[in-house]
């Protein structure tokens, strides 16, 4: 009968040791899978810092576009693009 028990207690051993195997193959996929993911995910984080650095700047620039914009000097250069002049200002044209 101790025989019976040895083998038993070896292929228990066995078998709780291939288990444990399997389970550290299985979790070292996975820590390696999430480290690169993690890694795409760092760069793609950082790609979109950049755009909203871009877009922070272009949001200044169209501030600063709107605050021109409100100025009397902009309003009448638009309005001699359209022809538009005051009354007794003068307009000296070349000739062609």
């Amino acid at each position: 009968m101790s025989r019976g028990r040895k083998k038993q207690n070896r292929m228990a051993k066995f078998s709780i040791t291939c288990m444990v195997c399997l389970l550290i193959i299985l979790m070292s996929t996975q820590i390696v899978k999430l480290y690169h993911k993690n890694q795409e995910l760092a760069v793609r984080e950082a790609s979109y810092e950049e755009q909203k650095r871009e877009e922070e700047a272009r949001q200044q620039e169209l501030e600063e576009q709107e605050k021109s914009m409100e100025s009397q000097e902009y309003i009448e250069k638009e309005a001699h693009r359209y022809g538009l002049f005051y009354d007794d200002e003068i307009i000296y044209r070349e000739k062609e």
